[in-house]
């Protein structure tokens, strides 16, 4: 389980508003279920949140980019996967174990 580096899925993209959208992607198993998260947020972190996809829901690499650009572009879509972030991410979302739930 770890954080998806070096795929191309760590760089920002620009929204039809202007808006600068970052995204942290991680992957792995827990409880015996490969699951992802998209994490995203804009520049101010006013809007943070995550989409999180498991079991027969995962995507490939390609598709997870069509995903992000598809959140910086789409606000309804985006607006359903709206929660608070703590930041820095990576502190805050630590890997979880393989014995821990999703």
């Amino acid at each position: 389980m770890s954080w998806w580096r070096n795929q191309n899925l760590e760089g920002p993209l620009r929204g039809p508003d202007d808006r600068l959208w970052h995204f942290l992607v991680w992957h792995g198993t827990a409880n015996g279920v490969y699951a992802q998260r998209i994490f995203f947020w804009d520049d101010r972190k006013t809007e943070t949140g995550f989409v999180e996809l498991s079991q027969g829901q995962t995507l490939h690499v390609s598709k997870i980019r069509d995903r992000q650009r598809k959140l910086a572009r789409d606000k309804a879509y985006r607006e359903t996967w709206l929660q608070p972030l703590e930041f820095p991410i990576e502190r805050h979302w630590p890997v979880l174990d393989s014995d821990e739930d999703i």
